[in-house]
């Protein structure tokens, strides 16, 4: 009995120790997701008190804007209208001054026996003055001169306040986030998705920055990666084993504005990038050897992959930098194995020739695609299907084909597991290039 109680309290203890270490371990994302909070919450009520602040200038800008313009517009009107009163004024003004003065003179004639002075009577009746009073000015009546009134909507208060209280939104999360971030070689597939089912996103933006950025911080510089209706895309040419941070935002279709970013999601591939064998003296190899080039006419061999990097369910992009004379047999490929050297146009190998040719398993296909030349770029898409049997497709110039491609069963446990066919794992595969004339030059990624 004693026994039973011992071994009852160190399984307990033993629960007790589990699930603390458990508990613990959920303490930092708890802190974490507190401080994103406290940082929105610090950020938002900051952005919005700037962007009302902004509002209220502006809005005070354009008022006195405003008034200054309607109070020119007045004073305007008025000097308008003051000008030919003020003429009128003045030639009133002049009249009255000439018939003070006929009467001045005339007075003086008769008060100085005018019958003996006819040469004043004579001078008097020349005088300019006299013709002035033949003319009366019309001053206008008051209905016919302006009386200056204001019109002002009595319902711009109403609206102003109304369209205020509609500005401005508060958002728990932004509308689209990013799901899911898959580690490929050299580089990292972002996957978002829209949370808010009223908004109809259509373009997103993908934008990224090195270091571990948990916040949108403005003082953060992050580059643009992709622009469009995708909801997945891969950043290629990063460091391994270094962490970046990616953003996202959508837009509407047929608008301009941008939503909210998504929160920031931090990501590192361990994964080396793609790049060529060092092993064939009939290429070189550069920028850290993702670019290989033919350097001499000698032996035909294929330059396969250093390993077999490419996993199935993934992509692989070839540049093709510069080219040389083609020949049947050159081209670009996968394949299961590295072993034979002298051509992919074989058993266990998908080959696109330089001329368009596609080979699966040594069969040409009827299909073609472009030719490959210099700047020509061959994406290569794989699928791992249910069957067994890889779906691949080849995309050169905008133009796709399509198709299933069946491993050879007939290989050994050995080289199932060699190549990473066996049991429920991925199928990693070698991607290789062929070509019988210098100066081809092709990059991958």
């Amino acid at each position: 009995m004693t026994q039973e109680l011992i071994q009852n309290l160190i399984d307990v203890m033993d629960i007790a120790h589990s699930q603390r270490a458990e508990l613990t371990e959920l303490l930092p994302p708890l802190q974490e997701a507190q401080d994103q909070i406290h940082y929105s919450k610090k950020e938002s009520c900051q952005n919005l008190t700037d962007y009302f602040d902004k509002v209220k200038e502006n809005v005070i800008e354009n008022i006195n804007k405003r008034l200054t313009h309607l109070l020119s517009k007045v004073e305007s009107i008025a000097n308008e209208a003051l000008e030919p009163l003020r003429q009128c004024e003045d030639v009133i003004n002049q009249s009255l001054a000439a018939a003070a003065r006929i009467m001045q003179d005339g007075k003086a004639l008769l008060n100085n026996n005018p019958a003996d002075n006819i040469e004043g009577l004579v001078k008097f009746k020349d005088n300019p003055d006299i013709k002035a009073l033949s003319s009366i000015p019309e001053v206008p009546s008051l209905p016919d001169v302006p009386y200056i009134t204001i019109e002002v909507s009595s319902e711009l208060d109403q609206k102003l306040a109304e369209f205020i209280g509609q500005e401005g939104r508060i958002l728990e999360r932004a509308p689209v986030q990013i799901i899911d971030i898959i580690e490929r070689p050299g580089g990292l597939t972002v996957k978002w998705s829209e949370i808010d089912e009223e908004v109809e996103p259509g373009d997103f933006c993908l934008e990224f920055t090195s270091g571990n950025i948990k916040f949108d911080s403005k003082s953060t510089t992050f580059h643009s990666a992709y622009k469009g209706p995708a909801t997945s895309h891969t950043v290629r040419h990063l460091r391994t084993n270094m962490p970046y941070s990616f953003r996202v935002r959508c837009r509407c279709e047929n608008s301009n504005k941008w939503s909210a970013w998504s929160v920031p999601r931090v990501a590192m591939t361990t994964i080396p990038h793609y790049e060529w064998s060092i092993c064939n003296p009939e290429y070189d190899t550069s920028n850290e050897n993702k670019t290989a080039t033919r350097t001499n006419e000698g032996e035909t061999k294929v330059l396969y992959s250093s390993s077999n990097c490419y996993l199935a369910g993934g992509s692989v992009t070839f540049r093709l930098l510069d080219a040389g004379e083609s020949s049947p047999l050159d081209g670009v490929g996968l394949s299961i194995d590295n072993q034979d050297t002298s051509t992919l146009q074989r058993e266990n190998a998908v080959f696109l020739t330089t001329r368009g040719s596609v080979f699966v398993n040594g069969q040409e296909m009827k299909n073609k695609l472009p030719d490959l030349t210099k700047g020509s770029k061959l994406n290569v898409e794989t699928e791992v299907l249910s069957s067994g049997k890889i779906r691949v497709s080849l995309e050169v110039q905008d133009k796709a084909v399509t198709f299933d491609w069946k491993i050879n069963e007939e290989l050994n446990i050995t080289q199932l597991a060699g190549i990473g066919l066996g049991g429920s794992a991925g199928k990693s595969l070698y991607f290789g290039i062929i070509f019988s004339h210098e100066d081809w030059k092709i990059g991958v990624e």
